[in-house]
């Protein structure tokens, strides 16, 4: 007997069945018996069937052990084809549906007109299309058309390599792009898209959250409609803009217009370039074309005019904040409290009353010339051609000049000019023009009412300015520069840095509560469950730590530039003995304690105890000031003030015990603080920073590397507490919200493992109902007679329909069988078998 397996075929559907390693089926005529079976099969079923026992006209060639069933093509070996039309020509393919076809080895196409072209490339759905190599589309029209491209959900289209769309409409156009929700896109290389028409069209960009949108380069955009269309720049918080390049806005309807800008809560708005909005509805919109004020009058130093760059903001005018629990201050642009203030207070008071010995002198040439000049009504000048010209004013100082107009005005240093009422310069060149104006620093400038720059070459240059560091700028109205070389351009801003020369704020420790600043440990543990990003806080105001984490509520660290210090503006006055005092206060303390007093007399208003015979100051460096026991300031425009105190690099600042400032322009603050780098700031007791640009916060803070600002050291970290909700990209992030975003992954991944679980289930009761459904279907027992059968299953809500077509030998010996089964999961199944009795 013939062992070649052939079809009956007919108008409707056919079943091809390819023999075991048997690699071509022959055609011939059937006999009369056997078309009487081929009619009454396709009278019943709709359906003919191929067996090794049946001998049927027209059959065409399968590959080794293939299955065709419908007027199906499987050429290939292993291929199975099932309905009109449908075509496996690859190995080891599944073709199943009308017009499905699947081209390569291990493709499957699943659906009608479904297309697999590609090695183990998958499509399922109507009208799905998988084209490349490990490519998957998964549900009608979804089209994956690179290699290892994957497309699900209506319409989704993944058209990049290795790219994801999930989601109706959803559009992954780019190599690595990935785009998860309805009518997301992400059509840049690496781009993400997560949402509800999220967008991100940037390379590399992030955009998530419901119409979220991240367009540049680069770029994160995190909450509802929140917008990034600046390189590199974040938005995060709902209704958050980032629009200037790598700017930063963090919070709800926050707004970073400007290029390098940071808006940090809500509806903060920093809208020049690279400034800085620190709290709810804080707003950089000074103007910063103002130029310096130019002072006039009697032995007036013009200065040069200057325009701002910058701004930062830590509150607004009629909303200023006061800051408590202030420790005593070290470092010379450390902030003082109430008990120092009063300490010097009873230290003038103690002075005015001694007659010893002091670490001051002066000398004059031998003629008697150039002379101090002290006109104002109890004025005091001292020092050659210092002038001292206006009520109650004070100038000390080679040509130091406190002018006619500046009653109550204080200008210590060579060349220092203090030009309106209450102003106060100290340093060499160091000028204040402003009502209660303050400049302390060679060539610091304080131009503006309430203005303050502390630091060599500082300028405060508009009204409530404040400028930490040398060569910092704070150029408009209420504006904060924090750290050597800072540029703070935009009103009501506060700023770490400059463009190209951000600082980082190192040795954070984890934040517990939900206002307390995370670290990037913290933040990368939320990336890895929710796959966002999350940034590094750029600059704040943060309390000490303890050893064992806590906060030091004894300590606060301000970051900012490394060899500047840092600013604080809007201090209310201080109450108690432990609140900070503000530039008003400490000027109206030292005015009333320094009037009055007279160089060499019995009753001076300045004295110091110990041997000035073996511990004299020394200030040999070109307009260096030394003062205290053994204090050296040897370096150009020098500062030394304290027992040991020592400034060795240009433009240094060592005040306290021991203090040491070595490198140009560094500051060291605080009992043994070391500045060694150039550029860098220590302030607190035992503080080091070593590293240029480098700054060290806080007692035994250690920075030891180049453009970073630290605020601990390795086992003595501190927290940042009190942190608003982070919106941008660069902003911190406190544990509130790190919570909510392990909250929301969590919720997330349960919805959508729980959302897999129920397919799998019910694809597997699907299964289980075609399984009973073909164990049900009977099969011939009369020897040279055949069976068609139907059967029915049902299993956990699933329903299954099987057909069967079965023929017994004339002799009894053999039997035929294959069947398949259709469930309502719309999958398919086939099956054959052959027995023999002996």
């Amino acid at each position: 007997m013939n062992k070649n397996i052939s079809i009956i075929r007919h108008t409707t559907s056919q079943i091809k069945v390819a023999a075991p390693r048997t690699a071509c089926l022959q055609t011939h005529r059937a006999s009369a018996r056997q078309k009487s079976i081929a009619r009454a099969v396709r009278s019943t079923a709709g359906v003919a069937i191929a067996a090794a026992a049946l001998y049927v006209t027209e059959a065409t060639g399968a590959g080794v052990d293939s299955v065709e069933v419908g007027t199906a093509s499987a050429p290939a070996d292993i291929a199975v084809a099932i309905g009109a039309q449908a075509t496996a020509s690859g190995s080891s393919s599944l073709a199943v549906g009308s017009q499905a076809n699947a081209q390569n080895d291990g493709a499957i196409a699943v659906g009608a007109n479904a297309t697999a072209q590609g090695d183990s490339a998958v499509a399922m759905g109507l009208s799905s299309s998988a084209q490349g190599e490990g490519a998957s589309a998964f549900g009608p029209y979804a089209n994956a058309q690179a290699e290892r491209a994957t497309a699900v959900g209506l319409n989704a289209s993944a058209l990049g390599v290795d790219s994801v769309a999930a989601g109706s409409g959803s559009i992954a156009a780019d190599s690595a792009a990935s785009a998860f929700g309805s009518l997301s896109t992400a059509t840049s290389v690496g781009s993400t898209a997560l949402g509800y028409v999220a967008q991100a069209g940037g390379a590399n960009s992030l955009a998530a959250g419901a119409w979220a949108s991240a367009l540049a380069d680069s770029s994160v955009a995190l909450g509802s409609n929140a917008v990034v269309s600046g390189v590199g720049a974040i938005a995060l918080g709902v209704a958050a803009q980032a629009r200037g390049a790598y700017a930063s806005a963090i919070g709800f309807g926050a707004t970073a217009a400007g290029a390098g800008a940071i808006a940090l809560g809500s509806n903060a708005n920093a809208s020049a370039d690279n400034s800085v909005a620190l709290g709810a509805n804080a707003s950089t919109t000074t103007d910063l074309s103002q130029s310096a004020f130019v002072p006039v009058g009697t032995g007036a130093t013009p200065i040069a005019a200057s325009s701002a760059t910058g701004e930062v903001s830590l509150g607004s005018a009629n909303n200023e904040r006061r800051l408590t629990n202030v420790a005593a201050g070290a470092a010379p642009t450390d902030a003082v409290n109430v008990s120092q203030l009063g300490a010097v207070d009873n230290k003038v008071d103690a002075l005015a009353q001694s007659s010893a010995l002091h670490y001051f002198s002066a000398a004059d040439p031998a003629d008697g010339s150039n002379e101090a000049l002290a006109d104002g009504t109890h004025a005091l000048a001292a020092g050659s051609n210092a002038s001292a010209m206006g009520s109650n004013a004070t100038a000390f100082g080679t040509s130091a000049s406190a002018s006619a107009s500046a009653t109550d005005s204080t200008a210590i240093g060579a060349g220092a000019v203090a030009g309106t009422a209450d102003a106060t310069s100290l340093g060499a060149s160091a000028s204040a023009y402003g009502s209660g104006a303050t400049a302390l620093g060679s060539n610091a400038t304080a131009n503006g009412a309430g203005a303050l720059a502390l630091g060599s070459g500082a300028s405060a240059a508009a009204d409530n300015a404040l400028s930490l560091g040398s060569n910092s700028s704070a150029l408009v109205a209420n504006s904060v520069a924090l750290g050597q070389g800072s540029i703070a351009d935009r009103a009501g801003t506060v700023s770490v840095g400059s463009t190209g020369n951000e600082r980082q704020i190192t040795n954070v420790a984890a934040g517990t509560a939900d206002t307390d600043a995370v670290n990037v440990a913290q933040l990368k543990a939320v990336s890895d469950q929710s796959s966002a990003t999350a940034a590094k806080l750029d600059g704040a105001v943060m309390y000490d730590t303890n050893a064992d984490g806590s906060i030091n509520r004894n300590g606060v660290t301000l970051g900012g530039d490394t060899t500047e210090g840092t600013v604080i503006h809007n201090v209310a006055d201080g109450v108690q003995a432990s609140d900070a005092v503000n530039l008003g206060q400490l000027n109206a303390a030292l005015e009333g304690a320094i009037n009055n007093a007279t160089i060499g007399s019995a009753d001076a208003l300045f004295s110091a105890a110990g041997d000035s015979a073996t511990e004299s100051a020394q200030a040999s460096g070109a307009h260096a000031i030394a003062a205290g026991a053994n204090a050296r300031a040897s370096g150009v425009n020098t500062v030394a003030e304290g027992t040991n105190a020592e400034a060795a690099g240009t433009n240094a600042i060592a005040v306290g015990a021991n203090a040491q400032a070595s490198g140009a322009n560094a500051a060291s603050i605080g009992a043994n603080a070391i500045a060694s780098g150039n550029n860098a700031t220590a302030v607190g007791a035992a503080a080091s920073a070593s590293a240029d640009n480098a700054v060290a916060l806080g007692q035994g803070s250690v920075a030891d590397r180049a453009n970073t600002v630290s605020v601990g050291a390795a086992g003595q970290e501190r927290q940042i507490a009190n942190v608003a909700a982070g919106v941008r990209g660069t902003d911190a992030v406190n544990v509130n919200q790190l919570q909510q975003s392990v909250s929301g992954a969590i919720s997330a991944s349960n919805r959508y493992t729980d959302d897999q679980i129920r397919s799998a289930r019910r694809d597997s009761y699907g299964g289980t109902a075609s399984a009973l459904a073909m164990a049900a279907l009977p099969q011939a027992v009369l020897p040279g007679h055949g069976m068609v059968a139907m059967a029915g299953g049902t299993y956990g809500g699933q329903s299954a329909l099987a057909i069967s077509v079965s023929q017994l030998s004339d002799t009894g010996k053999w039997i035929y069988k294959v069947q398949g089964s259709t469930d309502s999961r719309r999958q398919f199944g086939a099956s054959i078998g052959a027995g023999m009795h002996w």
